[in-house]
């Protein structure tokens, strides 16, 4: 099932990502604000173009770290320019000296979320291993370009969980245990993708 939800949420049509970024990237820049210590991503192509608040942010003083990939997780490294490709086509720093300071936030790109609000990712479980090497737990914010929601539980505890969710149009705080404050008209309005076990899954 977990396989197939993120087969269906990277298949989601991702027209007007300039405009999905830009309403995406100020209200993650209105939660930035609040934060000192950052982990960003640097996003690859199907994900939300949040360059300009990354740099927007560091202009502001904001301290700003970014993955930096490492065997079968990543590290923490400050952002800076130049960016070289990777692979999986991921930008990174050329700097690789790894950060030992405390983020007090970290964005998370998703390609989907379920109902238990944890993220399901492109299963390489690099998010997962990292946080759970944390040894603490910072806010965290998941970020989406078109929201891909499954009402069945598909993850795992060791599945990163979020404290609030960014995609277009929509913007979720988790209330509790559940994430089930999503409403029939979200999905009208975003042009997402909702999924149940029981009624099958398919476009709003």
């Amino acid at each position: 099932m977990k396989n197939e939800f993120r087969k269906m949420c990277l298949n989601i049509n991702r027209f007007n990502k300039y405009y999905y970024s830009k309403k995406i990237g100020w209200q993650l820049y209105k939660i930035c604000k609040n934060y000192k210590n950052i982990l960003f991503f640097i996003p690859i192509e199907n994900e939300a173009d949040i360059h300009w608040v990354l740099k927007k942010l560091r202009r502001e003083k904001k301290n700003i770290f970014v993955p930096f990939m490492e065997d079968l997780s990543f590290k923490m490294v400050k952002y800076q320019l130049p960016l070289k490709k990777k692979k999986f086509s991921i930008l990174e720093p050329v700097n690789k000296q790894k950060t030992l300071v405390k983020i007090d936030l970290a964005i998370v790109p998703v390609v989907g979320i379920d109902s238990s609000f944890r993220r399901i990712g492109f299963g390489k479980g690099m998010y997962d291993r990292f946080f759970e090497s944390l040894g603490y737990k910072p806010d965290v914010v998941f970020v989406q370009l078109k929201p891909c929601f499954s009402k069945d539980v598909l993850t795992e505890k060791h599945d990163v969980r979020a404290n609030e969710y960014i995609s277009f149009n929509i913007y979720k705080r988790s209330k509790n245990e559940r994430f089930d404050n999503f409403s029939r008209y979200d999905f009208i309005r975003s042009r997402g993708f909702f999924y149940s076990q029981k009624d099958g899954y398919g476009k709003i």
